[in-house]
């Protein structure tokens, strides 16, 4: 049943919404290089003693200037960190909910569990939307000021989705057949087109299709980029329009007939993994960071309301699912990822959730503690964990550990499934510090290799990894994903 209802649903699962970084060297201006020409004739003494004190005096200036720029470059690079803090933040929380929504659906499948499993997935169906906003916010901060054309843009983003989907549609393509019981390979003649068709529609495995979404939002950015930046001054016209089509489409899907026909079939099987779906939160992360100031100002100036208004979106989203449920008889429409009765948990779960990492960055920023080496670590490793935790779960089932919960613990569902999070999520871990000091990382994790030996430069493009940089050799953190 978890294999069913996830690939029907696929709604608590995210991306690598841009995976990348960009170097200081990249943001920081270059230095103009002068070249001075030479000088005519033979300079007599004076000559050569004026010249060696405008010397000195240039290389004097030069120094200041170069102090000066330096700290202009070092204040850019520090403006661009503490940006991109609070998208780490919830970037790794998002992460985190994707592993929990996977392991309470892979262990509670009976019916006296399905119930209240299916309600803690309708709750995180919010993280596909949440990443989305992320994305689109990180990379609306990473672009700006940088003139930049859409063929270098995509030139730089594509490579590090497309490589890491290409590989783990492969790889699970092969362990579904190899680890999952009863799931022989089929003939060649069956197997390679059945890849094709997962290459092409994101289904090699569950968690997969955000990365076609990832890669769409590259493929628009210039174009999305282009129309929101006409409409910086008018921010609630945008939102109202990406609202009406995020209302439209979940409409569509939740209580419209299927059309008929082959092509609208297919058509309607897989447009919602287009971007129209999440139009929304694609307008809330472009405004959040052309507005970012106002915005993070708007938040803290009203704190309660905020969290009042995300437990009141939740108690109607989940009142709505109980509604529509009963025990033991959960309707798929009810568990929905487009259901409207969703939406304003969506919208307001993020903003609370946004909110709590800006807190979080400015109790940072003030030099408390707050866990910033953990998240910093977390935010390295988070895409690995998201694209191995499914055969995580695949091997735990294998060898019986999902059915030797039940057996330790037959009474409590809860104990059940926080003992399969903690583990999963460990396991998951586990196997990304190994994928990262592969060679091929970059094709598994979307990150540069780590050395196995600490201040060795990796191999694959000579650089110390962010772990091992001091703060001013540090990626700016705004360009990750």
């Amino acid at each position: 049943m978890h294999a069913a209802s996830s690939a029907r649903t696929a709604g608590d699962d995210v991306s690598t919404s841009e995976v990348s970084s960009t170097s200081v060297a990249e943001t920081a201006p270059a230095t103009a290089e002068t070249d001075p020409s030479p000088a005519t004739g033979t300079p007599d003494a004076g000559s050569a003693a004026t010249a060696t004190s405008d010397a000195d005096g240039s290389d004097e200036a030069t120094r200041r200037d170069s102090a000066r720029q330096g700290a202009v470059d070092a204040a850019a690079i520090k403006k661009a960190r503490s940006r991109a803090h609070t998208a780490d933040f919830v970037r790794v929380v998002l992460f985190a909910f994707v592993v929990v929504a996977h392991s309470v659906n892979a262990i509670n499948g009976g019916p006296d569990e399905v119930r209240a499993a299916n309600l803690i997935g309708t709750l995180c169906h919010l993280t596909r939307y949440g990443f989305v906003a992320v994305t689109l916010y990180v990379l609306v901060l990473s672009t700006q000021g940088r003139d930049m054309s859409p063929m270098q843009f995509w030139r730089r983003r594509f490579g590090l989705v497309i490589w890491p989907y290409l590989a783990w549609t492969v790889i699970y393509t092969i362990t579904d057949h190899v680890i999952i019981r009863d799931n022989p390979f089929p003939p060649m003649n069956e197997l390679f087109p059945q890849l094709a068709h997962d290459l092409l529609v994101g289904e090699g495995k569950y968690q997969l299709y955000f990365l076609l979404i990832s890669m769409q939002i590259y493929l628009f950015f210039p174009l999305i980029s282009w129309i929101f930046e006409r409409g910086r001054n008018h921010p609630w016209t945008l939102l109202s329009i990406g609202a009406v089509i995020q209302v439209a489409m979940f409409v569509v899907y939740q209580y419209l007939p299927r059309p008929s026909g082959q092509f609208w079939d297919v058509t309607y099987q897989h447009l919602w993994k287009t971007l129209p779906m999440y139009a929304l939160f694609i307008a809330m992360g472009v405004l959040a960071a052309q507005h970012q100031q106002a915005v993070d100002k708007w938040l803290r100036d009203h704190m309660a309301a905020v969290f009042l208004v995300a437990v009141g979106a939740a108690a109607f989203t989940s009142a709505a699912y109980l509604l529509a449920t009963s025990p033991g008889n959960v309707p798929w429409k009810a568990n929905t990822a487009w259901n409207p009765a969703s939406l304003p948990w969506y919208v307001a779960g993020f903003v609370l959730l946004w909110l709590i990492g800006l807190l979080w960055d400015d109790r940072r920023a003030s030099g408390r503690p707050a866990a910033a080496n953990v998240v910093a670590k977390a935010t390295l490793r988070a895409f690995g964990v998201f694209a191995v935790h499914p055969l995580i779960l695949d091997v735990l089932g294998r060898v019986g550990f999902l059915s030797g919960l039940f057996e330790w613990f037959p009474n409590s569902a809860t104990l059940r499934s926080v003992i399969l999070v903690v583990v999963v999520l460990t396991l998951s871990l586990l196997l990304v510090e190994l994928l990262l000091r592969l060679p091929f990382s970059k094709y598994l994790t979307a990150r540069p290799r780590i050395p196995l030996r600490r201040g060795r430069r990796t191999k694959d493009d000579g650089r110390k990894t962010d772990d091992q940089k001091t703060p001013a050799e540090a990626p700016v953190a705004a360009a990750r994903n």
